[in-house]
């Protein structure tokens, strides 16, 4: 929990020290701010759906048409196969996407409340 409420509290302060680092009008942070929340968004949204493994296809396919064209040497071919089946780095590789998808979600999530509470906030 403690985590959770240190990386939102972080996110506020990057946003908020970006409103004040600029100097910009509110309704142009405003505005900065959703897109930047809305970018996050996608970001994460990127992030899930290769973890997910749904474009492995399309990507295998593409290494495919790559090696026709320029073949691999047969150590370059023995190399992949180490990394393919290397269980510890394809852990670390699982952990970065989810610290990076877990980054993304929560800096959307604040960036946007922030942007529709600020948007409330200068219309009353």
């Amino acid at each position: 929990m403690k985590k959770h409420f240190l990386l939102s509290l972080i996110s506020l302060c990057i946003l908020i020290g970006y409103k004040l680092w600029t100097g910009e009008t509110l309704l142009s942070w405003i505005n900065s701010t959703f897109l930047v929340g809305i970018i996050a968004l996608m970001a994460a949204a990127i992030m899930n759906i290769w973890k997910t493994g749904f474009l492995t296809l399309l990507t295998d396919g593409f290494k495919l048409i790559g090696n026709t064209i320029i073949p691999k040497t047969r150590s370059a071919e023995r190399a992949d196969n180490l990394m393919k089946n290397d269980h510890s780095l394809n852990q670390w590789k699982h952990d970065v996407a989810k610290w990076i998808s877990y980054i993304c979600t929560n800096f959307a999530i604040i960036s946007l409340t922030v942007s529709l509470v600020s948007l409330i906030g200068y219309y009353q």
